[in-house]
């Protein structure tokens, strides 16, 4: 498989002498301001050296970005790329979470949607690759990042559209009928500007167009939703050309990946091996799919494509899934017992990197954070990180999508297509180890405790933190065991620094700096 797709690239024109340079600009509108929705991309495309255009203002959680501002960066960077990256949720609302507040109207939003038309009329040449997320439904009560009304009724909202989903007679109900007008309102406008999206990709503006489920679950409004505009875009034969699948944070980097597979025209075969393949059946946490499905999907929509040869493959995707008796959230590994070990892991990695082939490692055993005994074991292990990628972050879908994503670039570094630098690949794999594994699965919970204690919170981890200083100190100080153990298995001596990107202590952003 290797020779032959060097071959085909050859016979496509493209010289190979040690390493292509690949002269791409890429165009970014991120889903919004984020570490991880941002910084993990621009990390990703600077490690392969391809020069990323990012607008320098964005809003902040619920505040929108100035979305003129965005519309007058877009037309005055576009002219110069090959490729364009955008959320639909930035260029129309400023950011996913005002995509679920604000009132802008229909028709507002179309004419911003028709930025897109104007883009490629202005470059014919720039392929345009776009992420839009079917608004999501949780099922708690919190306004943190929905209408003020979902901190008194969002879990009654979440079981009235059960009932809605079901198709059957809702119930009575304490909801005021002013909050449901307005939940199935917003609704409503978003599968219309979906539809109008749609029809974008039909007359060939949009190259490609990912729609995602936002955090939801089985049976749910909007997997219901979703089964709707997947029938639509069967009905009209764009499934080539559109994917329906579950995750949001992680879309930037599928399509990034994909876009890179269209580019060289190459798809990267993958072979899956499940921990316990007996349970890829299994629905994780914040999704409407089994596990086995979304795995698949995430790969198709990373570019690449499903193989089941023991030998025939470039990338071997390890799923780190989970048994239906085990936690289901990462900090509550804890109070687990269990000496495991990786064996089947350990030779799968020997094996793969005795064929020349990339490991990627999805850890999905838990929703927020990495399994403990995994990344321990890992870390004691002599890696290439050249052949080997691991994330194990927030839901399923963030971590297969991304791990896909970052494997096929391995891919092409692999095959002479991209130059890697290796400082950059080595650091974003680090800054990854320890958000992770260090701050997500264990020293977040510590955080909280601490912040309940001293009272300097409203009690929510995603509320904002009163003493942010001291926040960092501690999280930093927290942190070092972790960075001491990432240092040892990287022969580094990086030191971090850290910063909440929302102030709250649900996510944080990481900066690590070489001390050498």
């Amino acid at each position: 498989m290797f020779c032959t797709h060097l071959a085909f690239v050859k016979m496509l024109g493209f010289k190979l002498q040690g390493a292509y340079i690949l002269q791409m600009r890429v165009l970014f509108l991120p889903i919004d301001e984020r570490f991880c929705t941002k910084d993990y991309f621009l990390h990703l495309c600077s490690s392969v050296g391809i020069d990323v255009l990012v607008p320098e203002y964005f809003g902040l959680k619920k505040i929108p970005a100035d979305v003129d501002y965005i519309i007058n960066w877009l037309f005055e960077n576009s002219s110069n790329c090959d490729i364009a990256i955008l959320s639909l949720d930035m260029l129309l609302h400023g950011g996913l979470v005002p995509s679920r507040l604000d009132y802008t109207q229909e028709e507002t939003l179309v004419k911003r949607l028709n930025v897109l038309s104007l883009l490629k009329r202005q470059n014919t040449n720039l392929k345009i690759y776009v992420t839009k997320s079917i608004t999501r439904i949780p099922t708690y009560n919190s306004m943190e990042e929905e209408p003020d009304y979902w901190g008194y009724f969002g879990k009654a909202l979440y079981e009235y559209s059960l009932e809605l989903a079901k198709g059957s007679k809702v119930k009575k109900t304490d909801i005021p009928n002013w909050i449901i007008e307005d939940f199935l309102w917003r609704r409503r406008r978003n599968l219309k500007i979906i539809r109008e999206t749609i029809k974008l990709v039909r007359s060939e503006v949009i190259d490609f167009l990912t729609i995602m489920l936002d955090d939801n679950s089985e049976g749910s409004l909007v997997y219901k939703e979703a089964c709707e505009l997947h029938e639509l875009v069967k009905q009209q034969g764009l499934s080539d050309k559109i994917q329906i699948r579950n995750g949001a944070d992680e879309a930037s980097l599928s399509l990034l990946s994909k876009s890179l597979c269209d580019y060289f025209g190459l798809q990267p075969t993958f072979k899956i091996v499940y921990r316990k393949p007996e349970y890829a059946h299994l629905v994780p946490p914040y999704h409407s799919d089994d596990l086995d499905t979304s795995t698949k999907s995430h790969i198709v929509g990373a570019g690449g494509k499903l193989t089941d040869s023991e030998r025939e493959f470039d990338i071997l995707l390890y799923v780190n899934n989970f048994a239906p008796d085990e936690p289901r959230e990462a900090p509550f590994q804890e109070n687990l017992h269990e000496q495991e070990s990786h064996d089947k892991l350990k030779h799968l990695i020997e094996l793969a990197l005795e064929q020349s082939k990339i490991i990627a490692i999805a850890d999905v055993r838990y929703a927020n954070g990495s399994d403990n005994i995994l990344v321990e074991e890992l870390l004691q292990r002599p890696i290439d990180w050249k052949s080997v990628t691991y994330y194990g972050w927030n839901t399923a879908g963030n971590t297969l999508g991304s791990t896909c994503a970052h494997a096929v670039i391995l891919y092409f570094s692999k095959v002479g297509l991209l130059k890697l630098n290796v400082q950059d690949l080595e650091k974003y794999q680090s800054i990854l180890l320890l958000e992770h594994w260090g701050y997500q699965a264990n020293v977040r919970k510590m955080l909280y405790g601490e912040i309940e204690k001293l009272g300097y919170s409203a009690g929510s981890c995603l509320s904002m933190i009163k003493d942010e200083d001291w926040a960092k100190n501690f999280v930093q100080e927290n942190l070092k065991p972790y960075l001491e153990k990432i240092n040892r298995a990287f022969k580094k001596s990086w030191k971090c620094s850290i910063f909440f990107p929302w102030h709250r202590p649900f996510e944080i952003g990481i900066v690590l700096h070489d001390t050498q």
